[in-house]
């Protein structure tokens, strides 16, 4: 070897491993061989492993398509990771791009630790990327409604479905004879000793609700999630636990995105689009917690009174149902959009994914001694923590028009859906409030409300046959608000319901009764009319020139009903109720107006005189009415100090409106598209042409039978339609003080134009 070199020469190698009875080809194949191993192990080990166990794993399961792209894991760290997996079968998909499982076995195991210790140590973390979750049919549900319509099964074949009967006959037979026992005392019986806390990392996350029949797909994104899996004591002692999912999550967005490859013809446009799609909520956080009660067995009802007697009352009180439910917190940049284009896709989604079978719903059997116990509703409670928008969006002739929400932290929803069915149906109920509410709208008078506290309740009764009388209660409660109302709003708002009602015509066959009656209270209120000549409303932001009225009081209570009983009925019938106490009418004029000063001028000098009580009992008497004691009343805009002025004082007022009118229903579109263009044409001018003859009166038509029907009813001249009636009662209190200025009596009069010119 040479001194000079550090590394040995060929020969000098090859006589080494001939000293050592070796051979240099042997070390370059064990060498070559070496690392094509460790390339195999690096590259395509966990890729042929994942391919076995898809093969393997489908072999045995038959219900779907598992694939596993590679899988590897490593006994050393506990690490399990995987690649390209999916789950795809006839009504849902759950993709994954990669992830990893880590099991910490090295960590002390203590079988005698806190049972249901929601922080214990965890042991199980799991980390995915690119989670996509979609639902685009439910099969199994539609054939059940294919066997009870008697129509023939072709979704699910009937040898398996016999077999799916025996196997759940076969295991009903198994659960009635065992006795079902709940979950040991012991901690060390349970797999939640040994991993009683689980955590996820999902990274990307995606959820889909559609296929290609719905013309929208209801998607929820999201960045990253931490959830949190654990369980912890149940609320009541009957159960044995409750499990519980906390976490939070960034980024996410409800959206409604047109359905790729949609066989339908999309005639009905969104009013906004952002990205993707529609935008129905979006938030930078949020959190998520749900519960849910593992329930425990029905206890044997107690044979003496002394042993009912013997159980204390924190027993008693703690025999609740098993709980269920969800609450979302959301953070910051919280949005919200709705509307009726939103509320068609929702009914459209929820009839497709629940469809209606026409049948009468069983009234919910109470569980019996020894069986499990029934959770009997899901409740749901979304809390906001600070300022969010909404907004309410609807179309005009392809115009986008909207009103716009600003709410403040500490607004929030609830939803309680029950779960089980009484004699009479069942009653989900809504409610929630929501704090500093600043609404305005997309007309050029933006002002719209502005409350200190809006409270809403909603009372839905469901009756057990599908097609009975339905009935809906809304309850609305306003705290400090002020309304500014111009009556341009009138078609605004009739605008957002025309948009928001079906123009299908009506149908028989998926007519259901069904009433709304509507409360809204408003407690200290303020209500703003402008009230200008020539029905001229000045739109600017800053130093408006307007004339307004104002109605202030302590209460208003708003009542009426909306009945919907009668299928297509001839008149309808709303009866509006208005009962006000403690109610002021003030008005101010703008700085430019000529009266201003004069008015100021005028309220200021005007002074009560204070005379005896008695001298206004007789009918003689005819000086000023008595000093009027003043209340500290709550007053938002309208201030004495900024040129309101006081004109009518009323404690108690009582208006009531009935209103009758006769509707329009929309014909059928396929009775239109059965006429000719002559045929409609002797049809509408049919009306205008001179009355026949009675000779010719014999003599047959060319228009069909269908259009005579059609049009034969609506007459062309509206004289000759019956007239709409409206009844109008009005009460004040005898009590009741008006001072007349000359710019009162024009506002009025400019309010009554308004009316009459629209």
């Amino acid at each position: 070897m040479d001194g000079n070199n550090t590394f040995p020469s060929v020969l000098d190698l090859d006589k080494f491993l001939t000293k050592h009875n070796s051979n240099f080809i042997w070390l370059l194949v064990a060498t070559i061989l070496s690392c094509g191993w460790i390339i195999y192990l690096t590259y395509y080990n966990s890729r042929n492993i994942g391919l076995i166990l898809t093969l393997i794993i489908n072999r045995l399961y038959k219900d779907g398509y598992i694939h596993i792209g590679s899988f590897s894991f490593s006994v050393l760290s506990g690490k399990v990771m995987f690649r390209d997996v999916y789950f795809i079968n006839q009504d849902m998909s759950i993709r994954i791009q990669d992830g990893f499982l880590i099991f910490r076995w090295w960590k002390m195991y203590n079988p005698k630790q806190k049972q249901h210790d929601p922080k214990a140590e965890t042991r199980l973390y799991v980390t995915v990327n690119g989670f996509e979750f979609h639902v685009y049919n439910r099969t199994d549900l539609y054939a059940q409604l294919q066997k009870t319509f008697g129509l023939e099964p072709t979704l699910i074949p009937p040898e398996k479905e016999e077999e799916e009967e025996k196997e759940q006959q076969e295991d009903d037979k198994n659960l009635e004879s065992v006795n079902i026992k709940a979950e040991s005392p012991d901690p060390a019986s349970s797999w939640r000793s040994l991993i009683p806390v689980i955590k996820v990392n999902i990274s990307t996350g995606h959820l889909a609700f559609g296929n290609h029949h719905l013309p929208q797909t209801l998607c929820v994104n999201f960045e990253d999630a931490l959830l949190t899996y654990a369980t912890k004591p149940p609320s009541s002692h009957l159960d044995q636990f409750m499990h519980i999912v906390k976490g939070s999550l960034e980024n996410v967005r409800v959206m409604l995105v047109p359905s790729p490859r949609y066989l339908g013809l999309q005639n009905d446009e969104p009013p906004r689009l952002m990205g993707e799609g529609f935008v129905v909520m979006q938030s930078n956080d949020v959190d998520i917690y749900y519960y849910q009660d593992e329930p425990g067995l029905v206890p044997v009802e107690q044979e003496s009174e002394e042993e009912a007697e013997m159980c204390s009352e924190d027993d008693k009180l703690q025999d609740l149902p098993p709980c269920w439910g969800l609450d979302i917190v959301c953070g910051k940049g919280t949005d919200f959009n709705y509307g009726p284009w939103a509320d068609r896709q929702r009914d459209c989604l929820w009839k497709f994914f629940l469809p209606a079978d026409y049948q009468a719903m069983k009234a919910t059997e109470l569980s019996q001694s020894g069986k499990p116990r029934q959770i009997q509703a899901f409740e749901l409670r979304m809390n906001i923590i600070a300022d969010a928008t909404i907004d309410l969006l609807f179309t005009k002739n392809r115009e986008t028009n909207a009103i716009h929400v600003n709410v403040g932290a500490g607004s929030y929803l609830e939803v309680n859906i029950p779960m089980t069915v009484g004699e009479t149906g069942y009653s989900p109920t809504i409610k929630g409030q929501l704090l500093h509410v600043d609404a305005t709208s997309s007309m050029q008078y933006r002002t719209l409300l502005e409350a200190e506290m809006l409270a809403f309740h909603v009372i839905a009764s469901y009756p057990r046959v599908w097609n009975m009388p339905q009935t809906w209660q809304c309850e609305i409660e306003v705290y400090k608000a002020t309304y500014h109302f111009i009556y341009a709003q009138k078609n605004f708002f009739t605008d957002l319901i025309k948009d928001w009602a079906s123009d299908s015509a009506p149908d028989i066959y998926s007519f259901v009764p069904y009433s709304w009656t509507f409360k809204i209270l408003f407690h200290q209120f303020e209500m703003l009319w402008a009230a200008n000549q020539h029905n001229w409303v000045d739109c600017s932001t800053k130093q408006q020139e307007n004339v307004y009225l104002a109605a202030c009081g302590e209460t208003l209570i708003i009542e009426f009903a909306l009945p919907f009983n009668e299928f297509v009925p001839t008149t309808c019938n709303t009866c509006f109720s208005l009962k006000a106490e403690d109610t002021d009418m003030r008005i101010s004029l703008p700085e430019c107006h000529p009266s201003r000063y004069p008015l100021l001028t005028l309220a200021k000098d005007y002074q009560n005189v204070k005379l005896p009580p008695d001298m206004f009992m007789t009918g003689e008497s005819h000086g000023p009415p008595p000093p009027k004691v003043n209340k500290p009343r709550w007053r938002n805009i309208t201030h004495a100090e900024a040129g309101w002025v006081d004109c009518w004082s009323v404690p108690n007022f009582l208006l009531i409106i009935d209103y009758t009118w006769h509707p329009i229903y929309p014909q059928k579109a396929d009775e239109q598209l059965k006429q000719s263009f002559s045929e409609m044409e002797e049809s509408m001018l049919s009306a205008l042409r001179p009355p026949e003859s009675s000779s010719h009166a014999t003599q047959p038509r060319h228009t069909s039978a269908t259009s005579s029907k059609v049009y034969s009813r609506v007459p062309s001249d509206p004289s000759e339609l019956p007239p709409d009636k409206l009844h109008v009662e009005m009460e004040m209190s005898p009590d009741s003080q008006i001072i007349l200025y000359g710019p009162l009596l024009k506002a009025l009069i400019s309010i009554k134009a308004q009316m009459f010119n629209d």
